[in-house]
Formats: C-alpha cells, sequence, structure tokens
C-alpha cells in the first residue's frame, strides 16, 4: 500500500439487548381480580389452616454451566442449566458479588443507555471483572469478533432478598449483526480460528481466509474515550493504536505497519453504554475496496500482503 497506509472506521454495532421479566409477580394476578366480590362460603383468608408449601430452592448456578436463556436478569428459583455439550446460548465464566455502594442500591444496577451514578459504576466496576475473569477462563484474551461478555443479574425480587451477585456469561454471536448463535461445546480453553472479512459500503461479512478477502482480525482494546471520535486527529489516535496490535499480528515493527497495510476500527457497542464500560474496539487489517487476497497475514511479515 502506499506510505501512510489506508484507514478505515466501521459503523458501530447495536447491542442486541433484550430486557425479558425474571417473573410475574402475584400482584399481576390479583390486579385482575380487584372489583369482584367472593363467592358464598369463601372466607378470604388465603392461609386459613393451610399447611406452607416448601421454600422454593434456588438454583446453584455455577462457573462452567451453560444455558439456553438469553435474559440479563434471572430468577436462580426457576432457571435451568444445560449440558455445554449440546445446543445453549451462554456460558458462566465467573460470579462475582457487589460490594458496597453497588450492593447498596435499592435495585439491580442493568445496563442502560447513558447510565450515571452509581448504577453506572456498578456495571464498569463488574464488566471490567468480568473481562479479567473471561480471559482467565478461555486461557486467552477473551475478546473476539465471535463473542459477546454479558453482565447477568439476580431479578429485583432476589435483589431484595439481598442477592447481590453477578455472573459474567459469554455468548457467541453473529459479528456483523451482533444476533445471538448458539453453539455445542465449552468456550474453556478454546480459540476461535483466524477471521477474515470482506469490508464492503453496504455491508462486511465474515469469511474464511481461504477465499478473497480484504481484511483480517488482529485484536481488541479499549476505546481511548467514553466519547466517540469526530475529527480526523481523533481517528487517527484509534488507528494508531490499531496498528500497535498489528505488528506483532503481521511480525514487522510498529512503524512498518502504515507501508504495508491499512486498518480498520470497529466500535463493538454504541456510545450510549460507554459509560458503564462497554467501550471494546475491534482492530482489524484493511486491503483496501479494491484490494483483496487468500490465505492468513498472520506472522508473514507482510510478504502476502496485497501490493
Amino acid at each position: 500500500m502506499t506510505s501512510g497506509g489506508a484507514s478505515r472506521t466501521g459503523r458501530q454495532a447495536y447491542t442486541r439487548r433484550r430486557w425479558l421479566p425474571a417473573g410475574v409477580t402475584a400482584a399481576a394476578v390479583l390486579m385482575g381480580l380487584a372489583g369482584c366480590g367472593l363467592p358464598s362460603g369463601v372466607d378470604g383468608k388465603l392461609a386459613n389452616e393451610w399447611s406452607m408449601p416448601p421454600a422454593a430452592q434456588e438454583v446453584q448456578a455455577k462457573v462452567g454451566d451453560c444455558r439456553s436463556a438469553t435474559q440479563e436478569q434471572v430468577n436462580p428459583v426457576t432457571e435451568t442449566m444445560v449440558p455445554c455439550s449440546g445446543t445453549h446460548n451462554r456460558e458462566i465464566v465467573y460470579i462475582g458479588e457487589f460490594t458496597g455502594a453497588s450492593a447498596a442500591l435499592s435495585s439491580p444496577p442493568t445496563l442502560q443507555k447513558n447510565a450515571t451514578g452509581a448504577a453506572a459504576t456498578a456495571q464498569a466496576e463488574a464488566y471490567a471483572e468480568c473481562s479479567k475473569q473471561a480471559s482467565a477462563y478461555v486461557g486467552h484474551a477473551w475478546y473476539d469478533v465471535r463473542l459477546d461478555l454479558n453482565v447477568v443479574l439476580p431479578s429485583s425480587t432476589a435483589w431484595a432478598a439481598g442477592r447481590k451477585w453477578y455472573r459474567c456469561e459469554l455468548q457467541q454471536v453473529d459479528w456483523y449483526s451482533f444476533d445471538d448463535e448458539t453453539r455445542e461445546g465449552s468456550l474453556k480453553d478454546f480459540t476461535y480460528p483466524i477471521r477474515c472479512m470482506n469490508f464492503a459500503n453496504d455491508e462486511s461479512r465474515e469469511v474464511g481466509c481461504a477465499t478473497k478477502h480484504n481484511g483480517e482480525y488482529v485484536g481488541t482494546f479499549t476505546a481511548l474515550s467514553q466519547t466517540r471520535p469526530k475529527t480526523s486527529a481523533q481517528y487517527a489516535a484509534y488507528h494508531t493504536k490499531c496498528r500497535s496490535l498489528a505488528a506483532p499480528y503481521l511480525g514487522v515493527t510498529v512503524a512498518q505497519v502504515r507501508y504495508l497495510t491499512g486498518t480498520y476500527v470497529w466500535f463493538s457497542y454504541n456510545e450510549d453504554y460507554a459509560s458503564s464500560g462497554r467501550q471494546d474496539v475491534h482492530c482489524f487489517l484493511w486491503y483496501g475496496e479494491k484490494k483483496s487476497m487468500t490465505g492468513t497475514a498472520k506472522g508473514k511479515r507482510g510478504t502476502n500482503l496485497p501490493k
């Protein structure tokens, strides 16, 4: 490529958070009965001489468990786990405990757009710890264009009852649409194969490296600011950071990268979630819109890159 290289910034992928109720409360049922009279012979005393039912047993989820559900809040009484060897969505990689101001919150600090205060701090701190623990679980930096890391919280009822834990769960996703994908097999000590990409103006897709492509994933870094870059100088700083990841991937010095290839940065989350710690930026080699190659560039010292 020409001196200085080319650079490109991908659109930010939109999160696909789906807030699902952890359970239906008795109040919702009672609302439908309001204003109705009691039938003859009924005294209205629900517990009159009735034996109490056995206490509900919480599911004791543990690291290494998998589940098919994808709620960000769970009811530990009703959720179920499935074998990781079979089809599933989520895998638990760590379970932590909120403390201090985070534990003192009146409700679970769920992930919200543009969050502020203690709730945002709680999410950011939990996500940072989850990132560290997820890497320990998989045996290398967990970041991959096919993975999303989720902070899962107890239901509001469980939180009010003193359950102040959080769970770190990895989820396989489609890297472009960010839609959930199911998988089979545990992620523990698992490494995804090298990722090659076809970047286009209308659509960007992952492809096998044996086919023609114009990009290749080299790593992920934390955004330099909670605010998205807007000027050329601000974007340049991101591409400088990207080149620092591209250099060891290619097997060259950082100074050499700009003369060999361009770079492409892709923001994994909307800016709305930056205050909650979601600031992952994916970095790719980018050869340009009209150039492509087959095979991987990893460790080839730039010798097989398109000219």
